[in-house]
């Protein structure tokens, strides 16, 4: 209805586009929105408030001038009533027909939700690349769980998706990692060899030492740096498979990893570096080779090759980020922790200095988490290790509680997760509460099935007439334009509100009724029916989020 309102504007405004040159070439930006008031009719359109300043008119007596053009042309047949209201709103009132002929296309149409506006684009979303120097931790864990269902939500409005996992293999940190498990190893012949100021501590350096010298039983009668080296490439080996295995079990499919180090061995950061030189935003400096980001959004300039001629975090990434767009995506999401906010300007700047796109690059920064245990906070440090793995969690409360907890609250906003809510089987539990109403709607069918009712699918729609009826599937409706805001915010948050508040509108209504109504077969049809478009809608929300859809609790 709301792609037949747009039709029927678009042919007034052709005709007013005749009578007013003010509008000939102007594109109007108005909003189609459902009222949450149903006195404001099924749909409320503000047509008449952008065009009254270039009519010279009052928006109500341009909303009148709409009114009567719709009317007299019949453009919109389902319309049972056209009012104006305000100070120049247009509701339009559904003839109660409409929303039958909607919740057979909801039900049978696998299509009914896919709105097409990512247009194939191509998109390469960056997420997770926690450094391999531990596992993953319940931080890591929101940026997963956000970076998957973003990628979902993007595939499932028509965008080309890729994800990537960058791979910060290369540098002083994982020296340090070599040093720690190399130090673990040497402590057991002499508990004075001193561990490294900066190095990781924890159980898994342990395991990784334990692991290591019984692969190699002569570690520590080799060289120290060769015995060192290898301690480094065994370490980042076995975290990376712990950190792919727990993404996996977390139902996050990373499409690509991509290592630090190959940008050093194909050149690439050489490369990207002489590009930047002969863009002229290179500068020398007391041997140091600096980047001059301040002549682009960056309030300082940054150093890209020490004088020691050890290259700095930024020049690999700069170069990573260069390969992304040689790659020929159309736009480019990172995902980072909220300690990176300083960093996003220096790479804004890299990415002006080198000509591409800045509004095809967009980094999204995850806020804090933190896990409510025994009625207290848990503090986590890498380094140090004190942290929560993040398979912690996926055995306490499993996958889908730990993604939909994870996805219901805004990336940008810091977050509580609360163990024990996860844990609970209750309404009060919004994942178990939105999944029950998956199963709910399938336990009516089989319960209907039972009874000997031998269930029609779409028969006698026409017998839908409650207003929580007709509230329920116009709700269904409403679930595209959730989709398409969003894909366009990039807030899987959205969907998972979404989701809760259709729950509630179904149990409600469950309550309320009886949906399996023995002496009328043909209502019962109809009911089984819109209860079968609310758990096609669950299962669609729930999908894009990563969570199963059960039939059964």
């Amino acid at each position: 209805m709301k792609d037949k309102i747009t039709n029927a504007l678009s042919v007034i405004l052709e005709e007013f586009s005749k009578e007013y040159e003010a509008i000939k070439t102007l594109e109007i930006d108005y909003s189609i929105i459902i009222p949450d008031n149903k006195d404001h009719g099924d749909y409320s359109v503000n047509i008449a408030m952008k065009l009254s300043r270039y009519l010279r008119k009052s928006p109500k007596d341009v909303a009148e001038d709409i009114v009567s053009k719709l009317r007299s042309k019949n453009l919109l047949e389902t319309i049972s009533k056209i009012e104006v209201a305000g100070a120049g709103f247009i509701n339009f009132y559904i003839d109660k027909s409409y929303y039958a002929e909607v919740l057979k296309d909801i039900v049978t149409n696998d299509n009914y939700f896919h709105i097409g506006v990512g247009k194939n684009k191509r998109v390469l979303i960056e997420y997770v690349s926690a450094n391999p120097t531990g596992p993953l931790h319940i931080g890591h864990g929101r940026g997963a769980a956000y970076g998957d269902s973003l990628a979902r939500l993007l595939s499932y409005v028509g965008y080309n998706v890729d994800t990537e996992y960058y791979i910060n293999d290369a540098g002083n940190q994982m020296n340090n990692l070599g040093l720690s498990v190399y130090a673990r190893m040497k402590q057991k012949v002499d508990k004075e060899y001193p561990f490294p100021e900066n190095g990781y501590h924890g159980d898994y350096i342990n395991d990784i030492a334990d692991l290591l010298e019984k692969e190699r039983t002569d570690i520590l009668d080799i060289d120290e740096k060769e015995a060192i080296d290898i301690s480094t490439s065994k370490a980042i080996d076995i975290i990376l498979a712990e950190i792919e295995g727990s993404l996996k079990d977390f139902r996050v499919d990373i499409g690509s990893y991509y290592s630090e180090k190959t940008l050093y061995n194909r050149g690439l950061v050489d490369k990207v570096l002489d590009k930047l030189d002969k863009q002229g935003s290179i500068y020398e400096e007391e041997g140091a080779l600096w980047f001059s980001s301040s002549k682009y959004c960056d309030d300082k300039d940054r150093v890209l090759k020490k004088s020691s001629g050890e290259y700095t975090y930024l020049s690999p990434d700069i170069a990573y980020h260069d390969d992304k767009y040689d790659r020929g995506y159309d736009l480019l999401i990172d995902i980072w922790g909220a300690d990176h906010h300083g960093y996003v300007s220096r790479m804004r700047s890299a990415i002006e200095a080198l000509g591409y796109n800045n509004n095809a690059f967009k980094v999204q920064l995850i806020q804090m988490v933190s896990l409510i245990k025994d009625g207290s906070r848990v503090s986590m440090s890498t380094r140090s290790g004190e942290f929560i793995p993040l398979s912690y969690l996926l055995d306490e409360v499993g996958v889908d509680a730990t993604r939909y907890f994870y996805n219901m609250r805004s990336f940008d906003s810091q977050f509580d997760f609360d163990l024990d809510l996860a844990k609970s089987k209750s309404s009060d539990n919004p994942v178990y509460y939105v999944q029950y109403g998956h199963a709910r709607a399938y336990s009516l069918l089989s319960n209907a099935k039972d009874k000997g009712h031998k269930f029609i699918s779409c028969n006698g729609l026409d017998r839908l007439i409650l207003d929580s009826e007709i509230q329920i599937i116009k709700f269904i409706m409403k679930f595209k334009d959730i989709l398409r805001q969003s894909a366009e915010s990039y807030e899987p948050h959205r969907i998972a509100y979404y989701l809760q508040e259709l729950a509630s509108l179904f149990h409600s209504y469950y309550y309320a009724n009886r949906v399996i109504v023995d002496d009328d077969k043909i209502l019962t049809d109809a009911r089984l029916t819109l209860a079968m478009a609310v758990a096609k809608s669950i299962k669609t929300g729930l999908e894009i989020l990563g969570v199963n859809s059960p039939e059964r609790m």
